[in-house]
């Protein structure tokens, strides 16, 4: 797992605390503020993939609460009114895909970035809620993480007067 944060990193070369260490001094100064305020639910059932963004959101400053499915997000988001992001999956067991979450979330709380990664084909743009934004998968964690600090440096200026 260590491996996958940095592109191209050779475990062998690494200590098992370097990839963390480079990980965190290659995303600090992309990050206007030293502690991003963004709350992000992530939604995959895909264990090491839900893994893989936590630790990168995680590793950039940002707070992160897991889901593994649809139902267990919506739970989620009501005990978590402090979520400003919901980054999913689409294809996932259960009564509803991704898709059908992120459209759940932007009409209960409108005011959440949307998210949606897939790594079996892109949907339409209509079918994205919202302002919701598609990464195909692998995607770059690290591109995931810019996105939501500009949204969030973006929403900050618009809401001061």
């Amino acid at each position: 797992m260590d491996g996958a944060l940095i592109a191209g990193s050779d475990r062998r070369e690494l200590g098992r605390s370097d990839p963390e260490r480079i990980v965190r001094a290659a995303c600090w100064p992309m990050m206007d503020s030293p502690h991003p305020s963004a709350v992000v639910l992530v939604v995959d059932d895909e264990t090491l993939i839900r893994m893989y963004a936590v630790d990168v959101l995680e590793d950039v400053g940002f707070t992160v609460i897991e889901a593994d499915g649809g139902e267990d997000a919506l739970c989620t988001l009501d005990q978590h009114p402090e979520i400003t992001v919901l980054f999913t999956d689409i294809h996932m067991p259960g009564p509803f895909d991704g898709l059908v979450l992120a459209r759940k979330v932007h009409e209960r709380r409108p005011d959440i970035q949307l998210i949606i990664a897939s790594g079996r084909g892109r949907p339409n743009r209509s079918e994205l809620p919202g302002d919701g934004v598609f990464f195909t998968k692998p995607y770059d964690g690290m591109a995931v993480a810019r996105l939501i600090e500009a949204t969030e440096r973006l929403s900050c200026k618009t809401s001061t007067p």
